[in-house]
């Protein structure tokens, strides 16, 4: 790829860690926030990857965010439990929430976590993924700070509120659904702006009230939901999930972990997950969700496709490319780590 670099993912992790480390994170919790973002970036996924960093560094030197939080789990039943997340990283609190949540399917057959406290959590497959990794089927939802008007209006309440489910595929890769309940994100719509480019008709309005494709007259308005009605009703219901259901902010009260200088983000996440063999033995599932999938794979492409495939393939490919040859970083997103205090990026990048 022109004017960019492989960079193995332990230099990746590594990076990671010694930056957030720097800013007072302790160790094992750097490497757990890294494996997630990692874990974004492995699948394709670059927005929700160490791109966040910068992010997250800025709002822990602020102290918006606690480097060494304190975790308060509260067992309402012995299948689910409230995680108080104590205004840590998103990506370690979604990643304590969810092993608690696969913790308790592992004793129950069922677990579900309701996290407070939480701040951006970067990719939501990743934390659904964990489910699907131990024979579980896994769903996150995530709300997140008011750029979203819901259908209908002009004015924000709703966040890009993130929905990812994902469920063990026998000798495929896991299916992985993991989608924004707005047309794009916003992460994607200032990645449009930095590279010059517009974003898609039907993904925001401008601070008008009219729809458009200049990122930066969308960064000053709404975002919309996707299909309109639908997506807006599958907004709100997650932001009840999340928000309403755990005790954390909502209704628009959410912050960004970006800009909020006035008190905690107060993201909430919810987390569920359900052994598959609590429905049939395991080799029963594993046999039918192979034939699922066999069958979409025959079916004709329509014109303008190659292949017909699912949720998560894509992603699947890309991460096995991924780990084999390092991930792909432009020079720019390089020397934006090594800013942060990444300098091992400053070594030659070949694995």
């Amino acid at each position: 790829m022109n004017g960019t670099r492989r960079i193995s993912v332990a230099l990746a992790r590594n990076t990671a860690i010694d930056i957030l480390v720097a800013r007072g994170v302790p160790a094992v919790d750097a490497g757990k926030v890294a494996d997630a973002l990692i874990a974004a970036d492995l699948r394709g996924i670059d927005t929700h990857g160490l791109a966040c960093l910068k992010d997250y560094v800025l709002a822990l030197e602020e102290n918006r965010i606690a480097a060494t939080p304190k975790f308060l789990v509260d067992e309402r039943f012995p299948w689910a439990s409230r995680l108080d997340a104590g205004n840590s990283l998103g990506p370690l609190a979604a990643w304590e929430g969810m092993t608690l949540a696969v913790a308790a399917a592992e004793r129950f057959g069922i677990g579900a976590t309701g996290v407070i406290r939480s701040n951006h959590f970067g990719a939501a497959g990743v934390y659904a993924a964990m489910a699907a990794e131990r024979g579980c089927i896994g769903i996150v939802a995530a709300n997140a700070s008011a750029v979203a008007a819901p259908h209908g209006a002009t004015q924000p309440m709703l966040g890009t509120n993130p929905l990812a489910i994902a469920a063990p595929a026998g000798r495929f890769a896991p299916l992985i659904l993991d989608m924004a309940t707005s047309e794009g994100s916003r992460k994607k719509v200032r990645k449009a702006l930095e590279d010059g480019r517009e974003i898609p008709s039907g993904w925001a309005l401008g601070p008008d009230g009219k729809p458009t494709t200049d990122p930066a007259q969308a960064l000053k308005g709404v975002m919309l939901p996707f299909a309109g009605a639908k997506g807006s009703g599958l907004s709100l219901i997650v932001d009840i999930l999340a928000g309403v259901l755990t005790g954390a902010e909502f209704g628009g009260r959410v912050l960004s972990v970006m800009t909020n200088q006035e008190r905690e983000s107060g993201n909430g996440h919810f987390m569920l997950a359900f052994k598959v063999s609590a429905f049939l033995e395991e080799t029963a599932y594993t046999r039918r969700i192979e034939e699922e999938i066999e069958r979409l794979h025959a079916l004709p492409p329509a014109t303008g496709f190659d292949a017909v495939t699912y949720p998560g393939e894509r992603s699947a490919h890309v991460r096995a490319d991924r780990l084999a040859l390092g991930i792909p970083m432009t020079e720019a997103r390089i020397e934006a780590l090594v800013a942060l205090g990444g300098g091992r990026l400053r070594t030659p990048a070949a694995i």
